[in-house]
């Protein structure tokens, strides 16, 4: 009869590491410096992979929203930039509000009202609430 073969033992955990360890110590300087500068290169490349597949950290760090309120004007300047597209300017005025809600009437424009036109649009809005206001119309009107 013939005995059984008894299963051939691991290798013991020191031994697996002795290739390695050979390779390592194998290299030269030249190899080393090549590694570590892959290892420098590849990091931050792959930090920008990541960010720019990521539709949040590009909408926050590619996008503007600036207000700046007039208070002797009585209206509100915003810039707005989203996702480093065509900049849009605001200017607004609100002339109702309902809880958190609040109803305004804007210009928008693709550039940067000069001081003058800021000024002379913010009394056209101001007009503009002027006559819906005196002809009744409101927030809360089911336009009947």
């Amino acid at each position: 009869m013939a005995e059984p073969s008894s299963p051939t033992p691991s290798q013991p955990p020191s031994d697996r590491y002795v290739g390695w360890l050979n390779a390592i110590k194998g290299l030269s300087l030249g190899n080393v410096l090549v590694i570590a500068l892959l290892a420098i290169v590849a990091v931050p490349v792959y930090v920008i992979y990541r960010a720019l597949g990521d539709d949040a950290l590009l909408d926050r760090f590619m996008s503007t929203y600036e207000e700046t309120t007039s208070q002797q004007a009585g209206c509100t300047l915003r810039h707005v930039q989203a996702r480093g597209g065509p900049d849009m300017w605001g200017i607004s005025t609100g002339f109702a509000f309902q809880g958190e809600d609040r109803w305004m009437v804007s210009v928008v424009t693709p550039r940067q009202p000069s001081n003058e036109e800021f000024a002379s649009n913010c009394e056209a809005l101001k007009l503009i609430v002027d006559k819906m206001l005196s002809n009744g119309i409101a927030p809360d009107d089911d336009g009947e």
